[in-house]
């Protein structure tokens, strides 16, 4: 039966599949209110594959050496590295620890003190004792340019490539490829291992690129984890504090201070009173942060307009 034309039923029910088998097909490049406004697509990019070309965000393609300087896990990984290649090893505890002289002498460079020594809550005897310096061990043994034989820490072949003809460029890539997708955030903590933070950290990278330069409530980049990954508090139970209270304090803990703050990416100074954790603390990101990662606008699969960009 011919309808309007030369067009018959058939025809039109064909025309109407194939456009609204386009149309489904192009949802996830929709922009969403509850992913600042990122399509599914940008989302899953930036999560998963945060380094690779497809992604919106990742590291400038170049970087001053004045930049990399100023990066303190950069600069203490250095020191670490510069400990092992002087002796050709580093022999461990009986526990599998650092030697109490090579933290001392790691701690000793000042390049990350740690407020609770700092303060004389507990004097430095072990490895343990150290949140960066640990992290720098274990990062470095993740990463593959360190290995651990015998009970020894020595290099391997990538490592002596990298270090001996790599750029520093190189090495933060790696090591901060590996802090944020191997490496465990909440290895020091005792919230739930399930909430491990690096499966959504990336986004976080995507929110400091774009409202990072105004100094805003830790709180903000929570909620709008919280917005994007409801989900997330089924990872925390109500008891001393509400689920959302968990993971607030969680995520500034394993995202902010014990992470992020390392490479002074960010401002973060967290003077909150342990009896009023209803405080504010205030994040921004620093000029390291803007000098070492970008946001790429042409990578959205979606056209944004400027105040989104």
């Amino acid at each position: 039966m011919k309808i309007g034309g030369n067009m018959d039923e058939d025809q039109i029910l064909q025309r109407f599949r194939a456009g609204l088998k386009e149309e489904l097909g192009n949802i996830d490049l929709y922009p969403r209110e509850d992913l600042d406004h990122l399509s599914p697509v940008d989302m899953d990019n930036i999560l998963y594959f945060t380094f690779d070309e497809v992604s919106p965000v990742g590291f400038r393609d170049s970087i001053d050496s004045k930049v990399l300087d100023q990066i303190p896990f950069l600069s203490l990984a250095l020191e670490y590295f510069a400990i092992i290649k002087a002796n050709e090893k580093i022999k461990l505890t009986k526990r599998g620890n650092l030697p109490r002289k090579v933290c001392l002498d790691l701690y000793e460079t000042g390049i990350i003190k740690e407020d609770y020594i700092e303060k004389g809550y507990i004097k430095l005897n072990k490895e343990g004792d150290l949140v960066a310096i640990q992290n720098v061990k274990i990062i470095g043994l993740l990463s593959g340019l360190t290995k651990k034989r015998k009970n020894e820490i020595s290099f391997t072949a990538r490592g002596e490539k990298l270090l001996g003809i790599g750029s520093r460029k190189d090495l933060l890539d790696v090591l901060f490829r590996t802090n944020c997708q191997k490496f465990s955030l909440g290895f020091h903590d005792g919230y739930s291992q399930h909430a491990v933070m690096q499966d959504i950290f990336c986004y976080t990278l995507y929110l400091l690129l774009r409202y990072g330069d105004e100094k805003r409530p830790a709180e903000f980049y929570a909620e709008k984890n919280l917005m994007a990954f409801p989900n997330y508090l089924n990872h925390f139970r109500d008891g001393w504090s509400s689920q959302k209270d968990q993971f607030r304090t969680c995520y500034e803990i394993r995202v902010l201070e014990r992470f992020l703050k390392y490479y002074d990416f960010v401002e973060y100074d967290n003077k909150r009173s342990p009896l009023s954790s209803i405080e504010p603390v205030y994040v921004k990101t620093t000029e390291i942060f803007r000098e070492v990662f970008e946001l790429k606008v042409d990578k959205f699969k979606f056209k944004k307009s400027a105040h989104q960009a």
